[in-house]
């Protein structure tokens, strides 16, 4: 009787070739990407990866480490997120208020960043997942 075999789940997704800053912000569009394949450690909501570039959002997210994207137009208070504001993108925590709209990392050092009526402002969307700093490079083989 032949033994069954388990495949492990493997699927494409897309992938940034530019860093999303953790600072002061780099710009993120469609044409830098290229599809790379994941198992079961990419949450199943996820539609993109990236890399951040940056420390403004330790301790939580590191230097170089993937995080993964559910692609939504809208998050609520207090989600982090991928955002575009005048042409860079960022990793940060939405943070809204009877002050307005705010960009806010999770290193203290780090000021939030006020999103103002006139800027040019997208929610690109929701980070649902991460992998341990070291393990990016085994992602980009």
């Amino acid at each position: 009787k032949p033994e069954a075999t388990i495949i492990p789940f493997r699927r494409k997704i897309k992938w940034s070739l530019l860093a999303t800053s953790a600072g002061t912000g780099e710009f993120l569009d469609d044409e830098n990407f290229e599809m790379i394949e994941v198992g079961e450690e990419v949450p199943e909501e996820a539609d993109f990866g990236l890399a951040i570039n940056g420390d403004s959002m330790e301790p939580r997210y590191h230097d170089n480490q993937a995080v993964w994207v559910q692609q939504t137009n809208s998050l609520n208070n207090g989600e982090i997120g991928i955002f575009y504001l005048n042409g860079d993108a960022y990793i940060k925590k939405l943070q809204e208020d009877k002050n307005g709209v705010f960009l806010v990392s999770l290193n203290e050092k780090y000021s939030p960043i006020p999103v103002g009526e006139n800027d040019r402002f997208d929610i690109l969307g929701k980070v649902v997942g991460k992998n341990h700093p070291n393990e990016l490079r085994d992602f980009l083989q």
